[in-house]
């Protein structure tokens, strides 16, 4: 098992000390799942969009529960690129329909997932305390996760060219993925915090969130949270290529957040900021992050 993970994460014992290989395998231990259980995936619905299918579908959660998602399928045989798509905390897995379906004729075939706490099902729903939300987010991890081996165990998607579009809250456990998940090649995560515990920079969200809670309710959250802050896990990004994208109007983001988060990850790795709010509907953010998937997944942008 810590081979395993020590070769996903790009280290060799060799290289590592004892202290780092323990570190490593702590770190992903809850992240784990077993990749040879059957995916159950039933198709609910069809639409076509142009040459495009769009197929409603859903897969077994690892965690419990099912996954709802689009598949997003384009028109020939392939071989095609194939993309992971996670969603902002406001929203479901419909908020890149368009996009995904746009990249399908350039060669993208795309699964956009939906988060648990969308879901009728959630194991987490009905638990309070910070360990719900913790166990809701490590599910989210493990559900994309799963997403790439759905991806890939279609004969048509090239499993050499899987990327990741992860939005607020895509592109904040996107930073987890990134460090345990070397099979994506390249990954945008558009306006992600790295740790949802630390007042220690200017970020507004997060010293509200924590301040507003009283002593003992705090320091139970920080310490159930710690474990699974992305800051500490981008760090191991390496070789999967990163491409930040940055709000300079952003309500929930600061730009000392954006700038640990970039700081932190590693090679390679790039950033743009954009003159829009969270919810990025500046054009130009959309084409920067097309043209970096297609630069880093072999496929021509139209």
């Amino acid at each position: 098992m810590r081979a395993t993970l020590l070769v996903l994460l790009g280290v060799t014992a060799a290289s590592a000390p004892a202290s780092a290989q323990d570190r490593i395998e702590t770190l992903t231990r809850p992240f784990a799942y077993d990749g040879a259980a059957s995916l159950e995936i039933h198709q609910h619905d069809s639409t076509s969009v142009g040459a495009t299918v769009v197929r409603d579908i859903s897969y077994a959660s690892p965690r419990g529960g099912r996954v709802p998602a689009y598949l997003v399928v384009p028109r020939g045989s392939g071989p095609f690129a194939g993309l992971v798509f996670v969603h902002w905390g406001q929203g479901n897995r419909s908020e890149f329909l368009a996009e995904a379906t746009a990249l399908a004729g350039d060669g993208v075939e795309s699964l956009l997932i939906d988060a648990p706490f969308n879901r009728l099902d959630d194991p987490n729903r009905a638990r309070p305390g910070p360990e719900a939300e913790r166990d809701a987010y490590i599910q989210l991890v493990i559900d994309a996760r799963r997403g790439i081996d759905l991806l890939t165990s279609r004969a048509e998607v090239d499993s050499a060219r899987v990327g990741y579009v992860g939005h607020s809250l895509g592109a904040t456990w996107g930073g987890v993925l990134a460090g345990i998940d070397h099979r994506f090649k390249a990954m945008v995560l558009m306006g992600g915090l790295p740790t949802l515990t630390d007042t220690d920079f200017p970020d507004p969200v997060i010293r509200r969130d924590l301040t507003s809670q009283k002593p003992d309710a705090r320091a139970a959250y920080v310490r159930v949270m710690a474990t699974v802050n992305p800051i500490q896990f981008v760090a191991h990004s390496t070789p999967v290529a990163l491409f930040f994208q940055w709000a300079t109007v952003d309500r929930y983001i600061s730009r000392g957040a954006a700038e640990r988060y970039f700081a932190a990850a590693g090679q390679p790795k790039s950033q743009q900021w954009y003159y829009s709010s969270h919810e990025f509907n500046e054009p130009s953010a959309r084409l920067d992050r097309d043209r970096f998937l297609a630069t880093h997944l072999g496929f021509a942008h139209q």
